[in-house]
């Protein structure tokens, strides 16, 4: 085996024999998935606001927040989806379509920067959470053919959500 991995001292390069390397390939490649999975975990929860960001615009910062926790569980649905961990799946999909409420005073902002707008905002949240609740029931039933469906309905809801509203959500909340 020592003949199959040879270190050339100038560049670091690893010579493995073919068998070796797919194999090898396919445990790194895992590894680093659940790397990346884990670090962005951490980056989104870890540090990311601090007091005195909170303090000046607490509003802006509250869902902030939320959207920060409703990251970290799409994580975990896609790591459970990884590893078809049905309860992970299912805890995220709960996580995800229970998020807290931002509060009254964010959502009056919201709605009166919004205005006519706020039904297609409120229809894209419900669209989310909808698509969350058939994730959690998908994965009850072990069916992941419907989890990976809905997934793609609820990556939709947040992508579509974040292109029409995000910038200017956050610019009338850091005001």
């Amino acid at each position: 085996m020592n003949e199959d991995i040879k270190i050339l001292n100038p560049t670091l390069i690893l010579h493995l024999t073919r068998e070796t390397m797919n194999m090898n390939t396919k445990k790194l490649f895992l590894l680093a998935s659940i790397i990346i999975l884990n670090i962005g975990s951490i980056s989104a929860h870890e540090g990311s606001i601090s007091v005195q960001e909170k303090n000046n615009h607490p509003s802006e910062n509250r869902l902030k927040l939320i959207m920060q926790g409703l990251l970290k569980d799409t994580q975990l649905l896609n790591e459970g989806i990884f590893y078809d961990d049905f309860k992970k799946i299912e805890q995220a999909a709960k996580n995800i379509a229970d998020h807290p409420n931002p509060g009254m005073n964010t959502m009056k902002k919201v709605i009166g920067y919004l205005g006519t707008e706020m039904p297609k905002f409120k229809g894209l949240d419900g669209k989310v959470h909808n698509t969350a609740v058939e994730i959690a029931k998908a994965a009850k039933d072990k069916n992941m053919e419907s989890v990976v469906a809905n997934y793609h309905e609820l990556i939709d809801g947040c992508q579509s959500c974040h292109s029409q509203f995000k910038q200017r959500v956050s610019k009338v909340l850091a005001k």
